[in-house]
């Protein structure tokens, strides 16, 4: 064989091993199976992952369980249940583990998925320590990254449009929340579903009560919505450099025997310092809501202001 063969042949087999290893690492994963909030849970014998998976969701009218377990043993664990999409597997072993961890990889067998392994020296050691706080929001932002991302291929620009002039900021929207109100600083976007209505409204002010009384009101002046007393939690976070402030509780008609849960985001504008909120909130009487408010819920985390953006896209260019 000539030199130019030779080196031909080199390059050809490179080329092929190249080709391999990215398709490998570029390999096309089947979908998960389950629903969302599905978790299957594997060798927690004594119980306790799945019952602290399974604590109440908060701010829901009625009790509803954070996520849905699903608990085997590993040597039930078949290739079928590999393709959920959230695994937990716990791992107790004085041996191997000095203290408890919590490890996690997503979309090791199927797409979207998330895999976590919990491993503790004892189940003393487990309880005694946050791993499950961890644990669970690990598995929620897995579920609003899924929604999220079914977001971006189907929402309603001409809705995000209004957001944006009104409001300076960027969001994504259900492409079926058609219906709105619009007010002053003020937009109310809804799916009117007869099955469970989601809704979600953007406003510029701290006041939830006073906005909602001017905007969403019943069949007569006197009835309004409000929120219900004492229901509120109130937790701090940041999103996207932003800080944030999430509140969770119960919204009613006054005057009427409307109700459900709502969540909502306030951010400060980095422009001119008022506060904006998102807020999600759904009617769906005799229903389970916790998957509805979620999933409405998951729209919130795409609010980014304009001028973040463009801050953010200077920074990568320099």
């Amino acid at each position: 064989m000539t030199l130019t063969g030779r080196i031909t042949s080199l390059l050809l087999a490179a080329s092929a091993i190249t080709m391999l290893a990215a398709c490998k690492e570029n390999r096309l994963l089947p979908t998960s199976g389950g629903t969302p909030y599905d978790v299957l849970v594997v060798d927690d014998r004594e119980g306790y992952v799945a019952e602290c998976l399974q604590a109440d969701a908060p701010g829901l009218p009625q009790g509803e369980p954070s996520f849905n377990v699903m608990a085997v043993g590993k040597k039930r664990l078949n290739s079928m249940l590999m393709l959920s999409r959230s695994i937990v597997t716990l791992d107790i072993d004085p041996k191997r583990h000095r203290r408890p961890t919590v490890r996690y990889s997503k979309n090791v067998y199927a797409e979207p998925q998330m895999t976590i392994r919990i491993n503790a020296p004892s189940m003393t050691a487990l309880r005694r320590s946050d791993c499950m706080t961890t644990v669970a929001r690990l598995l929620t932002r897995h579920e609003m990254n899924a929604a999220i991302a079914r977001l971006q291929h189907k929402h309603n620009p001409k809705a995000e449009e209004e957001i944006r002039k009104m409001f300076g900021c960027t969001m994504k929207i259900p492409a079926d929340m058609k219906a709105n109100i619009i007010g002053k600083d003020f937009i109310w976007l809804s799916d009117n579903s007869a099955m469970g209505m989601k809704s979600i409204c953007i406003y510029a002010s701290e006041n939830r009560d006073s906005v909602m009384k001017a905007n969403i009101k019943g069949e007569t002046d006197d009835m309004y919505m409000a929120t219900t007393p004492h229901s509120t939690i109130t937790t701090h976070a940041r999103e996207h450099g932003m800080a944030m402030t999430v509140r969770r509780g119960l919204w009613e008609m006054r005057g009427d025997a409307m109700g459900g849960p709502y969540v909502s985001h306030a951010v400060k504008s980095p422009v001119n310092g008022r506060t904006v909120v998102a807020e999600a909130f759904v009617y769906a009487p005799e229903t389970r809501k916790r998957n509805r408010l979620r999933q409405t819920e998951a729209a919130l985390y795409t609010l980014r202001f304009e001028s973040l953006r463009q801050d953010s896209g200077r920074q990568r260019g320099n």
